[in-house]
């Protein structure tokens, strides 16, 4: 259990990691005049490319309130809709739009990624003394206290993040894996359910569902 786990959480930094640049080199020019409006009516577009575009803009110059709008398009028909969407979601999560937060938290995040995670999390501590309404913070902060098996400390964290921003499929990720670590599968599988339902794309947490249902129905009888 503890290794699947563990899977996991590599799993969301790999992810996450993986979520830059979406557009060609050839297209950097004109992509970089799209402002957030003209991003909002591309989206609307008929056209794939138009489409593409607009979603892909957002993780730069969308804001929270275009969240709902990038989670419908993570049901879009087409897959590259779906995978750009769901970066842009990440790319407005992980910006806290703060001159002096914003490179403390990449920092947190390189400390994270070397395996520093006593120094990551010094810094995500000084980072959330600066902004505590940042949930990214909050949930990366989690990740790094499930790196050090301290899983109902990460609960606290990913829980916090949940209550500053309710649409964090990564945090519900987080409580259902916290929940199952501690021996609460029937909270486990309302998490991942809620996940699941803002989004359908985390392939990994179907399996890990199954699992938790399974526990909690051993559970039962």
């Amino acid at each position: 259990m503890e290794h699947r786990h563990r899977a996991w959480l590599a799993a969301v930094a790999f992810t996450v990691m993986a979520g830059a640049a979406v557009v060609p080199a050839t297209d950097a020019f004109a992509w970089g005049t799209v402002n957030r409006t003209e991003a909002l009516r591309k989206i609307a577009s008929p056209l794939l490319e138009e489409r593409r575009q607009g979603y892909g803009r957002l993780a730069d110059v969308g804001i929270m309130e275009d969240v709902p709008a990038l989670l419908s398009a993570l049901t879009d028909d087409e897959d590259i809709i779906r995978g750009v969407a769901e970066q842009s979601i990440w790319g407005i999560w992980m910006r806290a739009n703060n001159s002096t937060a914003d490179p403390m938290f990449q920092t947190a995040l390189d400390l994270t990624h070397q395996m520093k995670l006593d120094e990551a999390e010094d810094k995500f501590d000084e980072l959330l003394v600066l902004m505590p309404d940042f949930a990214e913070g909050w949930h990366r902060r989690g990740e790094v206290k499930v790196m050090g098996d301290r899983w109902r400390e990460a609960e606290r964290d990913f829980a916090k993040a949940l209550e500053l921003n309710p649409y964090h499929f990564g945090a519900l990720e987080g409580l259902g894996h916290c929940s199952m670590r501690t021996g609460r599968n029937s909270e486990a599988v309302q998490y991942f359910e809620r996940a699941l339902e803002l989004n359908p794309n985390l392939g990994g947490v179907f399996e890990v569902l199954k699992r938790a249902r399974e526990a909690a129905e051993k559970e039962r009888t």
